[in-house]
Order: C-alpha cells, then sequence, then structure tokens
C-alpha cells in the first residue's frame, strides 16, 4: 500500500465517521431537525461540510476511479452550505440528502477503489 493511498483510506474513513454522526442526528427524524433547540440541523451541517471536504482532498484520481460515488451532487450541497446567501439554500434539500442518498454513498465508499496517484 502507498502513501497516497493510505491518506485516500484516512479520508475515506473520515467520511465515514461524519457519515455515522449524520445518521444519528437524521434518526432523531424530521422534526428535531426543524427545531432549533436540538441543534440536529446545525451537527448535520456541520459534518456534511467537514464530509465534502474530505471528499474533496480525496484528490481527482480517486474520484475519476469512483465514479459511482455522485460528487457532483456533494459538492452542490457542500457549496449551498457554504454561500447560503448567494444561493438559494433550502435546509430540506440538505435533510432529503442525508436521509435519502448518503446511506447509499456509503455503500459505495465502503467499496471504493484507491488510487496510486
Amino acid at each position: 500500500m502507498t502513501p497516497r493511498s493510505l491518506d485516500q483510506r484516512r479520508l475515506v474513513d473520515d467520511m465515514l465517521q461524519y457519515s455515522s454522526t449524520i445518521a444519528h442526528w437524521v434518526g432523531k427524524g424530521h422534526a428535531a431537525f426543524l427545531d432549533p433547540e436540538t441543534g440536529s440541523q446545525a451537527t448535520i451541517e456541520r459534518q456534511f461540510e467537514r464530509f465534502e471536504e474530505a471528499g474533496s482532498a480525496l484528490g481527482a484520481a480517486f474520484r475519476k476511479a469512483n465514479p459511482v460515488i455522485p460528487w457532483e451532487p456533494i459538492f452542490e450541497i457542500r457549496n449551498d452550505l457554504s454561500h447560503p446567501y448567494q444561493r438559494a439554500y433550502d435546509p430540506e434539500n440538505l435533510w432529503k440528502f442525508a436521509r435519502d442518498d448518503l446511506p447509499k454513498i456509503v455503500r459505495k465508499l465502503r467499496r471504493a477503489v484507491y488510487t496510486e496517484g
């Protein structure tokens, strides 16, 4: 295993950890997500930012080797989170993605192909 593939494994492990935290908060339900008292939405947003940052750090070669992972929607949601006043950020998009799409992405990440370069 090369140093680069070790770095990729660490980043994927980080992504899996962030997604696990997101899943925990999604498990509390939509009402908790909408309730600012719970901190659920803020936690999911921050964990998703970290999830995407790790995905970006994986590099183009890794993303190209794993085309089954929907990278663009991940980057788009992160961009919406980072620039809520420049774009029409809708927390429901994050909720739906975290609830419906993220579990599928996690399964794909667990089968990721690691690159040498």
